[in-house]
């Protein structure tokens, strides 16, 4: 008995239409909700949260070979200021899911896939994906100044945050002109 198609919301893609066919293609448009730890630990795209697949599924001899775009809204912690950071994701993804029976080993080759020639999980794909295009320092802003090394204040809060700071070299000839005023 055939399997069902696509359940809503899934990242798995039935492709028993143009599976075996090579030169079949078929368009694939959806907003789906974020799996589980789509992301790093400073930045990620919440589990629930949207994303928008606008893919490519094609029918080749080795299996099927999938290309497109990825698009979803990331949120993590600034590195300077320690606020929210929130930057907008457009991960272009493609890879071969190599049918079962294929007689070739993909063994350790980068996209590269394995399906049971019925159904297609996209999850690894959109991971490997959307995590490799995250910032590696996420930033609530380009121009974010970050935190004052001597209290931590968020200097975009102050501009004109300053500490008047003696270098220590020089504090113990302060302590002389302290003691000048007092005679």
């Amino acid at each position: 008995m055939p399997k069902a198609g696509n359940p809503p919301g899934s990242l798995r893609v039935s492709v028993q239409d143009i599976a075996r066919k090579p030169g079949t293609h078929k368009p694939h448009v959806c907003t789906v909700p974020a799996p589980a730890v789509l992301g790093t630990e400073v930045i990620g795209v919440p589990e629930g949260s949207d994303l928008g697949l606008e893919l490519s599924l094609e029918s080749v001899s080795e299996g099927i070979w999938v290309t497109g775009t990825v698009t979803a809204r990331a949120v993590g912690e600034c590195a300077r200021c320690l606020e929210e950071a929130a930057e907008d994701v457009v991960a272009h993804i493609q890879g071969l899911y190599f049918y079962p029976d294929r007689a070739d080993d993909p063994g350790d080759r980068e996209d590269v896939y394995d399906f049971d020639g019925e159904i297609l999980d996209l999850e690894g794909m959109i991971r490997d994906a959307v995590v490799s295009s995250l910032p590696f320092v996420p930033l609530c802003g380009p121009d974010c100044p970050g935190l004052c090394a001597q209290c931590g204040a968020r200097l975009a809060d102050d501009p004109k945050h300053h500490h008047d700071v003696v270098d220590p070299r020089w504090a113990a000839l302060e302590g002389l002109t302290d003691q000048k005023k007092e005679k």
